[in-house]
């Protein structure tokens, strides 16, 4: 738009679920893998049959004892209700969020997902073998267009023969199923492998800021097996998909000394639970939760009975909870502390041995910045043209300080939003941003060229009081979107604003602003290290099992909680010398030690198995 208004990089979708047993097929598309993405097959990583994944664990890279490829992004963001709570996400920006750098407007390969060998050389085609898994455009992200396509082909004894594609198509967030037959002699043989990859265009845009990430497929529920059949639609599994709840009625975190002054109003004691029947059977489960408080001994579960229909290619079933009875603590002296939410579903039927169940394991902080996002920036927001301003409005219960905001850019092609903008704080005008209270100037987009999705913060000069409600946002000097992170799966419009130049008004679109603002004096918060007054020694390091932790008071000592590449957290520990992390996949980690005043060590940890 050429007018003074806003425009998100991605225009949003409205979503629903069913199942596509059709299947397109597209020819044309047989090249290979770009030579740097191309991946060295281990010789001493084999799999066997059954070759499945649903992408369930917590590592946000594919699970390396079946995949090599390692710029596919594993998340519950991108995918709208995927068959579990999670899927693999090909898109055409690598690890780090970068935009790959062979991008065009004509058709150029973004990521691959390639499993590692998998032997067949003991089957034949009479053993009916039958590949399958789901996939779909779009989701919570940018639905592919027409030029862009998702391939899967097979390899066996170094050579690649393409099995199937299809073209992208817009506003759809259904989960297609495909099933294909292993009916060739040549795949059965001790290096058979299955790859994916996708196919993007990058816009040809007078706004160069808006080629950032797009073109999303997820893919979920990848399985290959023996003596199946075209007919094979069941799975024994209940699963739950969807987002971990909050608990919370405005924020997806929020500093703890705001939420006990006002407990009652914060609280959201109602919430949709998403379970999928991959079974033939109709099935009596239990929806089981359970709320830890990860400082103390304070524990809270509920649970709740019901009958669930063989559904999934029909939807997904939707059951609201009540937990009338639950609130968070708010008597405790911390001034941050954080609660495991764990969900479970079982099959408390006859079949009960036969069908799996399905858990979510999730984190609710009370650390000392407000957010609405779950910290996956499934669009990119910006204004047009120079000289717009956006906000998101927060509220505090009583007198406090803003010392900085944590924001979170998305990458575009060739960093063309490298810009500058001013940070800027606004006291409340009925409802809308009104004094400005603070500005700091010049600022450019902060990335992490290791880490994908991390916030990075900007620390305010001065004091910034505030009381009651407030805002925090950005002025983009220049006719070029800013494309600042929105998470486009958490609906927090009425509190995202925009001026273009005629005044302040609601964003029309659903989702959220990743702006954090930080409160206090103490930057302690998710995905910033801190200062290191303190050395802190894991040993050892690199670690496969048990890990020892040296140089921290264990008197003082209250909490150990690891965050992965992206700043989320994937454990958290009572505090003790001595823990466990062979459940996480290699890669790097923070591993955060933190007192019982509130202040935190943070050291880097290596997995290496």
């Amino acid at each position: 738009m050429m007018n003074k208004s806003f425009v998100l990089t991605i225009l949003l979708a409205v979503f629903c679920v069913i199942s596509g047993k059709s299947q397109e097929y597209l020819t044309g598309f047989n090249g290979g893998i770009p030579e740097e993405e191309s991946q060295t097959v281990r010789d001493d990583v084999f799999a066997t049959l059954p070759f499945f994944d649903d992408f369930s664990k917590k590592s946000i890279y594919p699970d390396a004892t079946k995949w090599l490829s390692g710029n596919v992004y594993v998340n519950s963001g991108f995918p709208y209700m995927p068959v579990n709570h999670r899927a693999a996400t090909l898109d055409v920006i690598d690890r780090t969020g970068k935009v790959y750098s062979r991008g065009s407007s004509n058709p150029f390969i973004g990521d691959t997902l390639m499993s590692v060998k998998i032997r067949l050389d003991s089957l034949d085609k009479s053993d009916s073998v039958y590949f399958s898994f789901y996939y779909q455009p779009g989701g919570f992200g940018d639905s592919p267009e027409r030029d862009d396509s998702l391939v899967l082909k097979f390899g066996y004894n170094g050579n690649w023969k393409q099995m199937w594609s299809t073209e992208g198509f817009e506003f759809d967030s259904t989960f297609h199923k495909v099933m294909i037959l292993l009916d060739d002699d040549c795949f059965f043989v001790d290096d058979f492998q299955i790859l994916f990859f996708n196919y993007g265009t990058l816009p040809t845009t007078m706004y160069p800021n808006d080629r950032s990430n797009m073109d999303q497929w997820n893919i979920d529920f990848v399985y290959l097996d023996k003596n199946r059949s075209i007919n094979d639609e069941a799975y024994p599994m209940i699963g739950l998909t969807g987002t971990a709840p909050t608990l919370l009625s405005r924020y997806q975190s929020m500093p703890y000394k705001h939420y006990k002054n006002n407990p009652i109003t914060e609280q959201d004691n109602i919430y949709d639970i998403y379970i999928t029947n991959l079974d033939v059977n109709i099935h009596e489960v239990r929806y089981s939760c359970d709320i830890e408080d990860n400082n103390s001994n304070w524990s809270y579960s509920y649970s709740k009975d019901t009958i669930i229909e063989s559904y999934y290619q029909n939807g997904v079933l939707t059951n609201k909870v009540k937990m009338s009875d639950f609130i968070y603590p708010y008597n405790f002296n911390y001034d941050t502390t954080s609660f495991t939410i764990r969900q479970y579903i079982e099959v408390v039927d006859e079949h009960s041995g036969e069908v799996m169940g399905d858990s979510i394991i999730s984190t609710q902080g009370f650390y000392n910045y407000f957010a609405y996002d779950d910290g996956t920036p499934e669009k990119g927001y910006g204004l047009v043209p120079d000289d717009t301003y956006m906000a998101a409005q927060f509220s505090v219960s009583q007198l406090d300080t803003v010392s900085g905001v944590q924001l979170l850019f998305n990458r575009t092609f060739n960093d063309a939003n490298y810009n500058f903008f001013d940070i800027v704080v606004w006291r409340d005008n009925n409802g809308k941003p009104g004094e400005v209270l603070y500005t700091l100037e010049n600022q450019r987009p902060i990335w992490d060229d290791e880490l994908i999705y991390k916030f990075s913060y900007y620390t305010f000069n001065d004091v910034v009081k505030v009381n009651s409600t407030f805002y925090v946002g950005i002025r983009q000097r220049y006719s070029k979107s800013i494309n600042i992170g929105f998470d486009s799966s958490k609906d927090n419009r009425q509190y995202c604003f925009y001026n273009a130049g005629d005044g302040w008004k609601n964003t029309s679109f659903s989702g959220s602003l990743m702006i954090r603002p930080v409160m206090g004096s103490k930057p302690y918060f998710v995905g910033v290290e801190e200062n290191q007054s303190v050395n802190v020694k894991l040993y050892p390091n690199p670690a496969k099992n048990i890990i020892h932790i040296d140089g921290v008071d264990d008197e003082t000592a209250s909490e150990i909680v690891i965050f992965d590449l992206t700043g989320r957290v994937v454990n958290q520990y009572h505090f003790n010398n001595d823990i466990d992390v062979c459940d996480l996949q290699n890669g790097l980690y923070m591993l955060r030690v933190v007192n019982k005043d509130g202040s935190s060590y943070t050291a880097k940890l290596l997995i290496s198995k």
